[in-house]
């Protein structure tokens, strides 16, 4: 598992040392307005890092050191320099890989940043912390959640809320940087989706969620086309697991819930001859469209590796309760006709709706394909700036904040003589 941890500055460092058996490397030369604002920034907790007290520390000793002789010289900046690249790179994507602590993320991340375009600005003489500033999010969400973490840290260090900010601060940095400006976000924890236009007000729908057991994954897509009067073709699991164990003590269910049973060759079967039981199941389930149908009147079709889509539902009422990770993944979209009119607004409800009422599956191709972006924040941002906590309804904020801790502690355990033995 690979983790950016800044500690580890420190044990590169006491093995070049004079005499050491690092090999020779490049530079910069810092200066010392340079090494005093990193030094800062490197136990700045206020973006949800562990400070990199040891590194520091040992950057002050070899500063001391290199008063009383100049050949520690080399010895700061290539401390400095690593201890700098270490904190770009966590600003720039992220303090650990999103795919190694069960994340779900299935988005890729920004890119490393540019350690050549970096050290040419240091010695050109900018200041770290206006790179690192530079490098990290730059939404007005991020700066909000990192200016309430450095006020609880300064009035409140206890605070349960810290936490909360520090993983939710890790997901903004895992984030590609500048989202198209048209786009919908879902916000998984917040049960809300959110289309963004520009110089609009984002457009808010309630939704309904993957259940924490079945959930829905961090990912990105592209809406290319809408379907009115959709059919179902439930998951393989959905069928072994709840529809067959029900049609087995009801088959008529399947018909009057309107599934049509296909053979291996795509022939209906009669509900009644089929054998509920059998491992493995060999028949498809594909419900007809119809007001029962599981996806309701209306899909929005985005291509992805996960079939998960945002729809319509028949069971309208579920929206009404505050909590709503209630779906096998699949995100439920309460008025979904009007968020159809809103994604193109060459349609009118009053059109679909009469489509709608024609019968037939239909599908209706977008002029321009529209992002779509679900992603897991357990904060949120009112419109008048007021932070949000919510409930971390997949119970990932504390598995982040351990592993982002528990990788800092166990370097800074490591005995430097250990890591520089042959």
């Amino acid at each position: 598992m690979r983790f950016f941890v800044f500690a580890l500055a420190a044990l590169l460092v006491a093995c070049n040392s004079p005499g050491g058996r690092l090999a020779e490397r490049t530079a910069p030369q810092w200066r010392e307005a340079q090494l005093a604002d990193l030094r800062a920034a490197a136990v700045d907790p206020a973006d949800g890092f562990k400070p990199a007290s040891e590194s520091v520390a040992r950057l002050m000793e070899l500063e001391a050191l290199s008063a009383e002789d100049d050949r520690y010289a080399d010895e700061i900046d290539a401390a400095a320099d690593d201890l700098f690249l270490k904190l770009a790179e966590a600003h720039a994507r992220g303090v650990v890989d999103p795919a190694e602590v069960g994340a779900d993320w299935h988005m890729e991340r920004p890119p490393a940043p540019d350690a050549e375009a970096l050290r040419a600005e240091l010695a050109a003489g900018a200041l770290p912390s206006t790179l690192l500033r530079r490098l990290a999010p730059n939404s007005t969400e991020y700066a909000a959640l990192r200016a309430e973490l450095a006020r609880l840290y300064a009035e409140d260090p206890n605070s349960p809320r810290i936490p909360q900010l520090r993983a939710n601060l890790e997901r903004w940095r895992w984030l590609v940087r500048d989202l198209p400006t048209t786009r919908i976000e879902v916000r998984i924890a917040e049960f809300a989706l959110y289309l963004h236009r520009p110089n609009e007000t984002p457009r808010k729908h309630a939704v309904i969620v993957g259940a924490r057991r079945t959930p829905t994954p961090i990912f990105s897509a592209e809406i290319q086309s809408i379907t009115l009067n959709p059919t179902w073709t439930p998951p393989r699991g959905i069928v072994v697991n709840e529809l067959a164990p029900r049609f087995r003590n009801d088959p008529a269910a399947a018909a009057r819930e309107g599934y049509d049973v296909l053979d291996a060759s795509g022939r209906i079967v009669d509900p009644a001859a089929v054998d509920w039981n059998a491992r493995p199941f060999p028949y498809q389930l594909r419900q007809r469209p119809g007001a029962a149908n599981a996806l309701g009147r209306i899909r929005f079709d985005m291509a992805n590796a996960f079939a998960v889509y945002l729809h319509d539902t028949p069971s309208r009422g579920l929206f009404a309760r505050e909590t709503r990770a209630l779906s096998h993944g699949c995100v439920r979209v309460e008025a979904p006709l009007s968020l159809a009119t809103a994604v193109n607004p060459a349609w009118s409800e009053e059109e679909l709706t009469a489509r709608i009422g024609e019968g037939a599956t239909q599908a209706l191709a977008l002029p321009a394909r529209m992002p779509v972006y679900m992603l897991y924040f357990t904060t949120t941002l009112t419109a008048d700036g007021q932070i949000v906590y919510l409930d971390d309804v997949y119970g990932r904020d504390g598995t982040l904040i351990t592993t982002i801790d528990g990788a800092a502690e166990k370097a800074d355990l490591v005995n430097r003589q250990d890591l520089c033995s042959p």
